[in-house]
């Protein structure tokens, strides 16, 4: 059994913010109940040899389609009154506005872009999430998962995963081109473009 490490190998204040770096996912737990909403804590790794083992925590939210805007609009100073009627007329049904609201996965939200991210593809992330019976079996899928993102620092000097900033796949290996002499082979089956990224 491996021994277990913490900490990074260089100082957190150490990663400058709004750089480009590889993330790797080490775990992730469903929290129905998060600080602000329902969401899935990624815990991260930066793996780029510069800042390599530095470390931080990114909650990936969510989505509560009636919550989500009931708390927006408390947030800008709406009334629970005025709120309720705002809700109503956009359709939705309840007794109290706080009653227990569905949760989704929106294809426009940061966990859909992660997900696409260490999955390869959009249609990849779909996939997965219809082969997940509930939030907890998602979160499992998220571990070890790659990502490029970007860097944030935080009022205390923190380093962690700037959610404004889009994520990307890590890229993949280019297949190798023969280059000798002028009747070189390049290939004409899929497989031999299997590893270039689309």
């Amino acid at each position: 059994m491996p021994i277990e490490t913490s900490g990074s190998a260089v100082a957190a204040d150490s990663v400058p913010p709004g750089i480009q770096v590889p993330f790797l996912i080490r775990g992730a737990n469903f929290s129905p109940d998060g600080k602000y909403c329902p969401d899935i804590e990624l815990d991260l790794t930066i793996t780029e040899e510069k800042y390599y083992g530095t470390q931080c925590k990114y909650w990936s939210r969510i989505q509560q389609p009636r919550m989500d805007l009931v708390r927006r609009w408390r947030a800008d100073g709406m009334s629970d009154d005025i709120i309720k009627s705002a809700l109503r007329e956009r359709g939705f049904k309840f007794k109290k506005i706080d009653e227990k609201d569905k949760m989704v996965v929106s294809r426009n939200g940061k966990t859909f872009e992660i997900l696409t991210a260490i999955s390869g593809s959009p249609q990849a992330a779909d996939a997965i999430l219809a082969e997940c019976d509930n939030f907890d079996e998602l979160a499992k899928r998220f571990v070890d998962g790659r990502f490029i993102g970007t860097t944030k620092q935080n009022q205390n000097g923190y380093v962690g995963l700037d959610g404004r900033e889009p994520v990307f796949p890590v890229a993949r290996q280019p297949a190798s081109v023969p280059t000798s002499g002028d009747n070189a082979d390049y290939g004409d089956s899929e497989e031999d473009f299997a590893d270039i990224p689309l």
